[in-house]
């Protein structure tokens, strides 16, 4: 091409400057939509958490040295770990991994491992994991491992209140309707209701007796205390040996998480049809104790309403004064007016099998024409015993 000639066209000329003022303009524009993406935006790695932590004591010494921890890499470069350290009160443990990295945009199941005997964590006391990575340092929230035979594997996130002991183990409770009820829909005490789902549970007592009497104080007949008074907690290793107690719980308190179809509404066997998912199948006549906790945030002490119903008799206790009772399973026993404590609130409902032949129960709080209460923020915990 001839540069002189070129430059003789007026119309060449405007077309050339026109193309150099489009490709200046086009620069300018890469340039600052990068600066603006390089200003809010982070190229790095971005760690959080995924799941369920799982763990195991390998070597059974009764201490924890392997975890498995689900996490997301949200940044835009592979994560590259480290180190693994654990913290447990004011002491430091060494971990280590065997992956390399975490990809971008993936949940990987990141195993860790203690670096030797002196390394291991203490089950039921809380715990943090940080992992370091080259660019970044993601903190685990604080974490329980519950290592019993009931619940081997099980960890717990904690809840830390301002100036109060940290619960081990704890839920919202669950919002619920009547099309959450399989059995009572028609006559569900209110338009929305909330329950626990954080049991512990105790039986079955009498066992396969059909007659079962549920006005036998059985705690009073083990020699522990009485059932208006028991407080369990995780870990309770109470043996409850007398009143033909049944192998369902291995004569000690149960801890059991009811996340079935319908969550809130325990099915303890599968002859009543209450909640298939319930998988406890426990026998069809006798006794059986259940106790929930509902932490009440705050100082004040609340006015809700209370239902409570059972597929045979029941009885209801709150602070361990009585409350409730009923006998059929399409029909809820309701109290419009029962306060809540600030703090602490322990809750038993004991059911039996004698009407139906099959364990079925559950209680509902909600906000009545004289109570309006935010349920939505109350909490259903298992303590551990420090925490009553």
């Amino acid at each position: 091409m001839n540069v002189k000639n070129l430059f003789k066209n007026k119309k060449a000329v405007s077309s050339v400057i026109g193309a150099v003022i489009m490709i200046g303009v086009t620069i300018s524009a890469v340039s600052l939509v990068y600066g603006i993406l390089s200003s809010t935006m982070s190229f790095n790695s971005s760690i959080v958490p995924a799941g369920a932590i799982s763990a195991e004591d390998v070597d059974q010494d009764g201490l924890i040295d392997r975890m498995t921890v689900p996490i997301l890499n949200k940044g835009m470069a592979n994560a590259d770990i480290k180190s693994v350290v654990i913290t447990q009160g004011d002491n430091t443990y060494l971990w280590y991994t065997l992956d390399n990295s975490i990809r971008t945009s993936t949940i990987e199941e990141l195993n860790i491992y203690a670096l030797g005997v002196l390394q291991q964590i203490q089950p039921v006391q809380t715990f943090n994991i940080e992992i370091v990575f080259e660019d970044s340092v993601y903190t685990s929230p604080g974490y329980v491992v519950i290592n019993a035979a009931d619940v081997p594997n099980e960890i717990i996130p904690i809840i830390v209140q301002e100036e109060s002991v940290p619960f081990t183990g704890f839920n919202k409770l669950v919002e619920r309707t009547s099309e959450d009820d399989e059995y009572a829909k028609r006559r569900f005490p209110a338009e929305t209701g909330y329950s626990p789902n954080l049991w512990f549970l105790l039986g079955e007592f009498d066992d396969n007796n059909k007659r079962p009497n549920l006005n036998t104080d059985f705690i009073s007949e083990c020699d522990n205390g009485n059932e208006e008074e028991y407080l369990p907690y995780l870990l309770d290793n109470t043996e409850f040996t007398e009143g033909k107690i049944g192998v369902q719980s291995n004569n000690k308190i149960t801890l059991y998480n009811d996340s079935g179809e319908h969550a809130g509404l325990i099915a303890l066997n599968k002859y009543g049809n209450w909640d298939k998912q319930d998988t406890l199948n426990w026998g069809k006549y006798g006794v059986v104790y259940m106790w929930t906790y509902i932490y009440v945030p705050g100082d004040d002490d609340i006015t809700v309403g209370l239902g409570a119903n059972g597929a045979s008799e029941f009885k209801v206790w709150l602070n361990g004064d009585y409350t409730l009772s009923g006998t059929k399973k399409n029909r809820w026993s309701v109290e419009n007016e029962v306060t809540l404590n600030a703090g602490l609130n322990l809750v038993m409902m004991k059911i039996s099998a004698k009407t139906n032949a099959h364990f079925a129960g559950q209680i509902v709080f909600f906000n009545s024409a004289n109570t309006n209460a935010n349920l939505g923020t109350l909490y259903n915990v298992w303590p551990a015993f420090g925490d009553l």
